[in-house]
Order: C-alpha cells, then sequence, then structure tokens
C-alpha cells in the first residue's frame, strides 16, 4: 500500500470512529467489519439500518476487499424499535454511505423485510439481524432469511445480552432477542456471544454446526 493509500485510509477510520451514529452497536461494529474483512463475502444482509453505522462498517470492510455488496433492509420511518432521535433516518443513512464512498457497496432496500423477502433468491454470506426486536419479530426476519444462508454463512443478532446485562435505561418488556436466540441454542445451533455493546451473538445457521471432517 503506497504512503497516499495509507495516509486517506488512515484519515477514513479517523472520521468513521468520530463519526455519531447515535446506535448502541458501539464497538460491536469492529466485530462486523473484522468478520467481514476475513471472510470476503459476496452477499452481506442487514435488517434494521438506522443512521448507517452498521452498514457504513461492513460496507468499508467490502470496499476494502474489493468485492462484496452489502443489501440494507429498513423502512426508515417511525416503527416500534427506533430510537428516539432516528425516526425518518433516510437522508442521514444516504448522506453517510455517500459521504465514506461506499455507493458501490451499499444497497439501500427501503421496505420492511417481509417484503424485502418476498422476491429474495441470492445467497448470503453475511446476515445482521437489528430490527424489530420483538420476539415475534426476530423469529420472522430468521425464518425469513436464514434459508438462504452459504454454508459457513455468518447469522448475527444485536442486543442479545439483555437479560444477562439489562441497563434500566432502556430496558423493554418486549425485548425479545435474547428469548429466540437461546432457543437456536438450545436447539444445537452454534452461538458465540459477546457481553458488551448490549450483546453481539454469532451463529451459524445449521443445526450442531457444519462437520470438519470430511466422510468421503
Amino acid at each position: 500500500m503506497s504512503a497516499l493509500s495509507q495516509l486517506k485510509r488512515t484519515l477514513h477510520f479517523r472520521e468513521l470512529t468520530r463519526t455519531d451514529f447515535a446506535s448502541g452497536l458501539g464497538d460491536g461494529a469492529w466485530l462486523l467489519y473484522g468478520i467481514v474483512r476475513a471472510i470476503h463475502p459476496d452477499v452481506c444482509v442487514e435488517i434494521g439500518a438506522a443512521r448507517g453505522k452498521s452498514a457504513c462498517y461492513i460496507g468499508t470492510a467490502l470496499k476494502e476487499n474489493r468485492r462484496g455488496k452489502l443489501y440494507s433492509i429498513d423502512p426508515h420511518c417511525r416503527t416500534s424499535w427506533n430510537d428516539s432521535n432516528s425516526i425518518d433516518t433516510f437522508a442521514v443513512f444516504r448522506s453517510n454511505i455517500a459521504r465514506f464512498g461506499l455507493e458501490d457497496h451499499v444497497v439501500c432496500l427501503r421496505e420492511y423485510s417481509d417484503v424485502a423477502a418476498k422476491e429474495w433468491t441470492r445467497p448470503i454470506d453475511l446476515l445482521f439481524i437489528d430490527g424489530d426486536h420483538t420476539y415475534e419479530g426476530v423469529k420472522r426476519d430468521w425464518g425469513l432469511f436464514a434459508p438462504f444462508m452459504t454454508k459457513f454463512g455468518h447469522v448475527l443478532f444485536h442486543d442479545t445480552a439483555w437479560d444477562l446485562a439489562p441497563d434500566p435505561r432502556w430496558v423493554r418488556d418486549d425485548m425479545g432477542v435474547p428469548r429466540f436466540v437461546e432457543e437456536l441454542r438450545q436447539q444445537g445451533f452454534p452461538v458465540i456471544t459477546t457481553l458488551t455493546n448490549f450483546g453481539i451473538s454469532i451463529v451459524q445457521a445449521t443445526a450442531a454446526g457444519v462437520p470438519l471432517i470430511s466422510k468421503a
């Protein structure tokens, strides 16, 4: 990498980390970035985008990989799960994507996940579920998109540690993400969870995991 390219990269990351996305994802965005850099996905999908923090970190990794697209699904309107200052977020989302030069790698699908799923056909390498946080909502999003996961694809859920480390400022009785991901774990889906940033769980969408020894 040339000195100029390295300088541009440094400035890009400095601006990225200084941007206030008003997101509870926090430093968990780096987990998304790192996984994308490591697995070199062709197709990523996120459900729930708001101001675009996850999209910008995933998009940056795709740009550095020089391959792949993120399909970002969010109606960008009032729902039961908007942050108080992130309701009509379409304009600021597009502004952030343009600001970091990610237009070639991030596709905005301004619609609800069940609508986007109706015509979905692509295999998915990475799926980030961070939309409707009710038990019914997160279960629906898994059911809609998990069947498209590639064999070694990654499904990530945000806000999975609410029962273990609740924040009294934000806790809600209808938070259903921990319950659903715990059900996946009980059913044998491999789950790894971080406790910080309200909990991020990585799930392999194959019950009992993918065998690592050939039976040939």
